[in-house]
């Protein structure tokens, strides 16, 4: 956060302070050859679970355009509980 008075951050980093915070891994159901400079592009949307509100359900839509994969707005879903 840098427009407070004092910048303040933090780390998700195994080598830093321990804090609640936590990463996160999202893997995909097929794997995807990419080659150097290639990018996958999208948006993640997260939404509360209908049936258990500390639930979330969480969207990613990607698309990518590679030499040896193509997809264009692949959806792919979890649920972080």
């Amino acid at each position: 956060f840098t427009r407070v008075h004092k910048p303040l951050g933090f780390s998700t980093s195994p080598f830093s302070k321990y804090t609640h915070w936590k990463q996160t891994i999202f893997y995909l159901n097929d794997p995807i050859s990419m080659c150097e400079g290639e990018e996958i592009t999208g948006t993640i949307k997260c939404t509360p679970n209908y049936g258990n509100k500390r639930d979330l359900d969480i969207a990613l839509d990607i698309s990518f355009d590679g030499t040896h994969s193509k997809f264009t707005n692949k959806r792919v879903g979890y649920r972080l509980r």
